[in-house]
C-alpha cells in the first residue's frame, strides 16, 4: 500500500490478490471527503477497512476493464456502500462472466456483480474530484482510462514500461496501439500514471519509451495476465 498527494487529491494504492497483485485505488477530494474506488480487485474487508478509518464517502466505484482481478471485490464493496459499479458498455457482457473466468484461469469463486451501470463517457465537471473518462480499447472491448487534474488510471492498457495482453478474448493488438498513442497525446509530461499492475510513472516518461518501442503491443507481458 502506498499513498501519495496530488493536488487537490489523495491517492492510496492498495494492493490485492496474491496472484495477480492487483492494484485497487482509492481517490479522496481532501477538501469533500468524496471518494472514489477504482478497481477493487480482492480483499473486500481490507478496501473497506481502509476507507471506514479515514471517513471518506465513497460516491463512485469505477472499473477500468471487467477481467476478474479488477472485479473481484466489487459486489462486496459495491454492496456495502450502497454504490453501483461503473463501466463502459462494451465490457458488460466480459463482466457478467467474470465469475466463470476467475474459476478457470484462478480456481476461485468471486461473487457475481449485480450492482452496476455502464456509460460511453464520463465527464465530471464541477464535481470533487473532477474526471474524464477515456475509452481505449485494446485489453478488452470496454476499456478505460480515467483523467483526474494531474493523474491518471489506466487499468491494465497502460502499465510501467508494459501494456496489456492481447491474446484473450475481445482485446485486439492493433486497437491497443492507437488507444496508448490516443491516452499518451492527451496527457501532460508531469501528469503520474497509475496502472493496474505494478508501480506509478511519469507520462512524459511514458512517451519516451513509447516513441523507442515497436508499436506493436506483446501477447504476454509480465505484469497483466488478464
Amino acid at each position: 500500500m502506498f499513498e501519495s498527494a496530488q493536488g487537490s487529491c489523495n491517492v492510496t494504492c492498495i494492493v490485492t490478490g496474491e496472484e495477480w497483485k492487483q492494484n485497487t485505488y482509492v481517490v479522496t477530494h481532501l477538501s469533500s471527503l468524496n471518494t472514489i474506488i477504482i478497481d477493487p480487485g480482492d480483499n473486500a474487508d481490507l478496501i473497506i477497512k481502509y476507507i471506514q478509518d479515514r471517513s471518506g464517502e465513497v460516491s463512485r466505484i469505477l472499473l477500468t476493464h471487467s477481467h476478474h482481478d479488477h472485479v473481484g471485490a466489487a459486489e462486496q464493496v459495491s454492496e456495502y456502500f450502497k454504490v453501483e459499479c461503473e463501466l463502459h458498455k462494451d465490457d458488460v457482457r466480459l463482466l457478467i462472466h467474470a465469475p466463470m473466468y476467475a474459476m478457470s484461469f484462478a480456481n476461485k469463486k468471486i461473487t457475481p456483480i449485480s450492482r452496476f451501470q455502464c456509460f460511453e463517457k464520463i465527464v465530471s465537471d464541477g464535481e470533487k474530484p473532477n474526471l474524464l473518462s477515456i475509452h481505449t480499447p485494446g485489453h478488452t472491448k470496454g476499456s478505460v482510462c480515467y483523467l483526474f487534474d494531474g493523474f491518471v488510471m489506466t487499468g491494465d492498457t497502460l502499465l510501467y514500461k508494459h501494456v496489456g495482453r492481447t491474446d484473450l478474448p475481445g482485446s485486439c493488438a492493433a486497437e491497443l496501439s492507437r488507444s496508448v498513442a490516443k491516452l499518451l497525446n492527451q496527457l501532460h509530461d508531469d501528469s503520474l500514471i497509475f496502472s493496474g499492475h505494478g508501480k506509478p510513472w511519469k507520462a512524459g516518461e511514458a512517451k519516451a519509451w513509447w516513441r523507442e518501442k515497436v508499436i506493436t503491443p506483446p501477447a504476454h507481458n509480465s505484469f497483466s495476465q488478464l
